[in-house]
């Protein structure tokens, strides 16, 4: 054990962080009590003292993972690991960590469960879809049984990716696409899951239970998670057809507009979405000239209001971008490969290349024996069940009870959380999904932090000014905060997010000039 600290330096509610031999070691004060993890994001390894403390729970600013300080347990989504576990031993006013972690709160499979496929193909779980939800939902399973048959089910060829990267440094970078993986293929097999890679599902019934594969095999199953995430929408227009045509929703696409964006090149990006403004500003950081048409009149304006779609119309023209707003357009042309764009005011956009972003519809077509809703999604109970006790639905496909109401949400930590507690239940749990909402976007390098969601709001407060200033802009129905924006701002929203998960938000009054850390501190932790 070594002495790292005084115990009087650190009261209730506060962190710190300490080296201890090669590790960054946080310290965390609760209700009397110090408890040590690494202090080290498992998702990008950022340092969790600058985040938030509540209770016992510790929130990361850039992502928003959220960690329990008492065991290192992983609270929720992203990153696939909890934290290393130090000992803690105070003796007088001094703090004491042992060496080398105690627990290591991540899974270690070596290779003692083997793959268990079963003569009949009938398996106990099946997880249709590899995205982030699949890839919670089999940790979460084996973290629970062990000895239950497993098949994850992959339409692409790689194992679970980190889908955030692919707009954003991937596209802007030579990146290889091996370095988007979640886990290995290895890791699944060691795990004793049968992972089937580029596996094209055809039928899923639901009341027979059976998924029928392209090849002609079937599978049975006993449980089942669906989790096939979303469809680029393509526009009806003439042209998507053209060389040079792209939607961003997979590695390979961003590798193929990537290699056609070069110095100088023509990028037309149709629609203003968060992929389109983040693969606007990916092609223009290698070079390409880039033009986002848009039928709105702002970017974001209708998401975060006219104040933040003028501040990021203006970032993205600082770096270049030009925007052809109130407009749409009606034909790609070209001879083969793509030369233009025409939009509905007859003027014409020359282009190297496309990029469709104008957002994804469910992935559902496949599944029998349930009705969808208006979306061609899937409602899902508070323990995102969709069918009885045999099916259960995560991610872009599921509309779920929410404390706004039924919502059915695009975001990555998302679906990660939704296919954990659906895992877990799928094992025998039964835990409800609680998580408040969170999404991030980087936009021309400045990171938005967007924590609940709104999309009736009546009035925003700002606590500080976009374009002037780091800012939370809060987003209010009836006197209700139902979300938060914040830039540059970020422990801030991180303690705004653990409030409104508590549901210890001051009223609307008080929103501007909040210590929100201390807020953080005052809580008292339950029981």
């Amino acid at each position: 054990m070594t002495r790292v600290f005084s115990l009087s330096q650190l009261p209730t509610g506060h962190m710190h962080s300490v080296k201890v031999g090669d590790y960054d070691v946080l310290l965390a004060n609760v209700a009397g009590e110090v408890y040590a993890v690494e202090n080290k994001c498992s998702h990008y390894q950022f340092a969790l003292s600058k985040g938030a403390l509540c209770e016992h729970r510790v929130r990361c600013p850039l992502h928003h993972a959220c960690f329990d300080v008492r065991t290192g347990e992983q609270l929720e989504a992203p990153g696939m690991d909890g934290l290393p576990r130090f000992e803690v031993r105070v003796a007088g006013d001094d703090i004491h960590v042992s060496e080398e972690p105690v627990a290591k709160n991540r899974p270690d499979p070596d290779g003692s469960w083997p793959v268990k496929t079963p003569t009949d193909n009938h398996y106990t779980y099946a997880i249709v879809g590899g995205g982030t939800a699949g890839a919670y939902a089999v940790e979460a399973i084996r973290a629970i049984d062990r000895e239950g048959s497993v098949v994850l089910l992959s339409q692409e060829e790689l194992p679970p990716y980190d889908r955030t990267k692919v707009s954003k440094n991937f596209m802007q970078e030579d990146m290889e696409t091996a370095k988007l993986s979640l886990r290995s293929a290895d890791f699944y097999r060691r795990y004793g899951v049968d992972f089937r890679a580029g596996a094209q599902v055809q039928r899923l019934d639901l009341n027979t239970k059976t998924i029928g594969l392209a090849d002609g095999s079937s599978i049975a199953y006993d449980r089942v998670l669906m989790a096939t995430g979303g469809i680029p929408v393509e526009p009806d227009m003439p042209g998507l057809d053209r060389d040079g045509v792209f939607t961003i929703r997979k590695p390979a696409d961003a590798v193929a507009a990537r290699e056609q964006a070069s110095e100088g090149s023509r990028a037309v990006i149709i629609g203003g979405s968060f992929i389109g403004l983040e693969t606007a500003m990916s092609l223009g950081k290698r070079g390409a000239q880039v033009t986002v048409v848009e039928t709105a009149d702002l970017p974001f304006g209708k998401v975060f209001g006219e104040q933040v779609g003028a501040y990021t119309r203006k970032l993205h023209e600082d770096a270049g971008v030009t925007f052809r707003f109130g407009r749409k357009a009606k034909a790609i042309t070209g001879n083969g490969a793509v030369t233009g764009v025409t939009l509905d005011d007859g003027s014409e956009l020359p282009a190297d290349l496309v990029v469709v972003g104008i957002g994804v519809r469910p992935a559902t077509d496949y599944i029998a024996g349930v009705a969808f809703q208006d979306d061609h999604s899937i409602r899902v109970d508070g323990h995102l069940a969709a069918h009885g006790e045999n099916a259960w639905a995560a991610g872009d496909i599921a509309t779920y009870p929410d404390r706004e109401g039924l919502l059915r949400i695009e975001h990555w930590k998302v679906a990660g959380q939704q296919g954990r507690v659906a895992g877990r239940n799928m094992a025998g749990q039964a835990e409800a999904y609680q998580m408040v909402p969170f999404f991030w976007t980087n936009q021309q390098g400045v990171n938005y932090r967007y924590v609940g969601h709104g999309t009736d709001y009546d009035e925003i407060v700002f606590d500080g000014t976009p374009g002037e200033s780091p800012f939370l802009a809060f987003y209010v129905k009836d006197r209700h905060v139902q979300a938060c924006l914040g830039v540059k701002r970020d422990a801030e929203a991180a303690a705004i997010n653990e409030l409104m998960a508590l549901g210890q938000m001051p009223p609307v009054e008080d929103l501007v000039g909040q210590d929100w850390l201390q807020r953080c501190r005052d809580v008292q932790p339950a029981g």
